[in-house]
């Protein structure tokens, strides 16, 4: 059981982007917005107090003019999204960044970074390269997100249909700090999406153990009629994962002080490496230690995806 706990990326840590952030009217201190106009703010040079990347929509009545969407109480604007450039950096999971054919970003973190989790995505592959001040290139991996999963004989390979991987985790990144990180996110011919992109130190807690639960919960709407029909809308979901991890005694404390430091901070959970299926990016609802004999330590975490 890993988790990945993901540094904030900001204007001074994503060094570049292929992604434009066009997505609506830039605010100026003295620009006019009418209720219902969108604005975004990605820079402080026009008064806003900071630049956030995201977009807000004017509830105003009548001009809006003057009023710093990014300190606002909710009076005069609302906040609707990160920008297209930024989705994939904050923390709602079905919100993706998107663009045609790829997506690059180069990212040169200020800690160490010895992981990336990728969740709901839409590629063909991904590759990252890192590239350190002094040694030049340390690291340059391309993961096909193509899926052998349900591949079990030859009509299988020939004639089921062919699946992405909607999740990925890394975790040999070299522990270089100052290095520069080159995502690219592929797609050829088709839209690349990327919903969340998590770059952040990897901690180890221990083995997780079969009878792991592993579920959805839908927020679709159901609606009956007198007649007994079912309409359906589709809605968000979020994934939900009861684990249990066992440790060595001697890991009891450190694992508690990890977890406790993690409390109501998302992070990219992996129960299980070999199946991507298990990542999940969320927080964990609650945990239990258990000394289980002399020599081992038993875990029980549960964990609630973000939507």
């Amino acid at each position: 059981m890993k988790y990945i706990n993901p540094i904030t990326i900001t204007d001074s840590l994503l060094d570049a982007s292929n992604v434009t952030e066009a997505d609506a009217t830039e605010w100026t201190s003295g620009g006019s917005f009418s209720t219902g106009q969108t604005c975004m703010v990605t820079t402080t040079a026009n008064g806003a107090a900071t630049a956030t990347h995201k977009i807000y929509e004017s509830v105003h009545v009548g001009i809006n003019s003057g009023h710093d969407p990014t300190v606002d109480d909710g009076t005069n604007w609302t906040e609707l999204s990160s920008t297209n450039r930024y989705k994939m950096f904050d923390q709602v999971v079905q919100d993706q960044t998107t663009r045609a054919d790829s997506i690059e970003v180069e990212i040169t973190p200020t800690t160490t970074a010895t992981g990336i989790g990728f969740i709901n995505l839409s590629a063909s592959e991904i590759t990252i390269v890192s590239n350190d001040p002094t040694d030049g290139e340390v690291y340059n991996k391309t993961f096909s997100m193509v899926s052998d999963s349900g591949i079990i004989n030859w009509w299988t390979y020939y004639f089921t249909p062919i699946e992405r991987i909607k999740n990925l985790a890394v975790f040999d990144l070299p522990p270089t700090l100052g290095a520069t990180l080159t995502i690219t996110i592929t797609d050829t011919g088709a839209t690349a999406a990327c919903g969340i992109c998590a770059i952040g130190e990897y901690r180890t807690i221990g083995d997780t153990i079969y009878g792991a639960n592993f579920s959805i919960r839908d927020y679709s709407q159901k609606t009956e009629d007198a007649s007994g029909r079912v309409t359906i809308t589709s809605g968000p979901y979020r994934d939900v994962a009861d684990v249990t991890v066992v440790m060595q005694n001697s890991q009891f404390n450190v694992v508690k002080q990890l977890l406790t430091a993690q409390r109501s901070i998302p992070a990219v959970w992996v129960p299980d490496e070999t199946r991507n299926g298990t990542i999940i990016y969320g927080f964990y609802d609650r945990f239990d230690q258990m000394l289980a004999n002399p020599a081992n330590t038993e875990c029980v975490i549960r964990i609630e995806g973000l939507i």
